[in-house]
């Protein structure tokens, strides 16, 4: 990503710092969360397109789909959010909270 561009050999970075095995990590994280944010941002575009058309179509019913997503969001969410984060991340995160919170933003 633009923010971590790196040059030079491993663990020196292009203006001759040093980098800890902290950086390293955390500069792995960052490029992690920034790929994630783009693969998301890119789904929600096409999904929001392809909802558009469709409902412009007159091929689904909008109320419809809520409700669906309401439903989908009661019982699936917390085992896609574990899925998606990993066994790593469940050990660092309130899940429950955080599944909490999607289900109220998608009701």
């Amino acid at each position: 990503m633009a923010a971590w561009h790196g040059s030079g050999s491993a663990g020196q970075s292009g203006n001759g710092h040093v980098h800890s095995a902290g950086d390293e990590w955390i500069e792995t994280l960052v490029r992690t969360v920034a790929h994630l944010a783009a693969q998301l941002t890119m789904t929600q575009v096409r999904l929001r397109a392809l909802a558009t058309e469709l409902e412009e179509a007159g091929v689904l019913d909008a109320s419809a789909v809520r409700t669906r997503q309401r439903t989908i969001a009661e019982q699936d969410t917390g085992a896609y959010l574990r899925e998606n984060l990993g066994e790593a991340l469940v050990e660092v995160i309130d899940v429950e909270s955080l599944e909490a919170d999607i289900r109220e933003f998608l009701s």
